[in-house]
Order: structure tokens, then C-alpha cells, then sequence
């Protein structure tokens, strides 16, 4: 593939990357958050089913992020 077409084919993507860094990201980082006040809040009370249960959340939150994004460049 030559050089051209690679960048052809990333600027087609282009789109997709911007969305994701103004939505995505953000939206993400705003439910981190909120994951940690509540694990602080869980932990001063000593709520534990509660807290391992927000630490299942919070961990899930970054693993859909950590999946990496299906590229068909060919």
C-alpha cells in the first residue's frame, strides 16, 4: 500500500478519533470520578460489598477504554 493511500484511509478515520477524544474520553473520565468519590465515600463507611462493587465499575469503565480499536487499514 503506498504511502498516499495510508493517508487517505487515516484521514477517513479522522472523524471517528475527534468524536472519541471530545465524547468519549471526557464522559469517561467524569464516570472515573464519580467512581472514585463513591469508593472514598464506601471506604469512610465502611461499606464493603459496596465498595468491591465500585471497584468492579471503575475497572470496567477502564478496560472498555483499554480495548483496542478495530483499524481495517487493508
Amino acid at each position: 500500500m503506498s504511502e498516499d493511500e495510508e493517508k487517505v484511509k487515516l484521514r477517513r478515520l479522522e472523524p471517528a478519533i475527534q468524536k472519541f477524544i471530545k465524547i468519549v474520553i471526557p464522559t469517561d473520565l467524569e464516570r472515573l470520578r464519580k467512581h472514585q468519590i463513591n469508593i472514598e465515600k464506601y471506604q469512610r463507611c465502611r461499606i464493603w460489598d459496596k465498595l468491591h462493587e465500585e471497584h468492579i465499575n471503575a475497572g470496567r469503565t477502564v478496560q472498555v477504554e483499554s480495548v483496542p480499536l478495530p483499524l481495517n487499514l487493508g
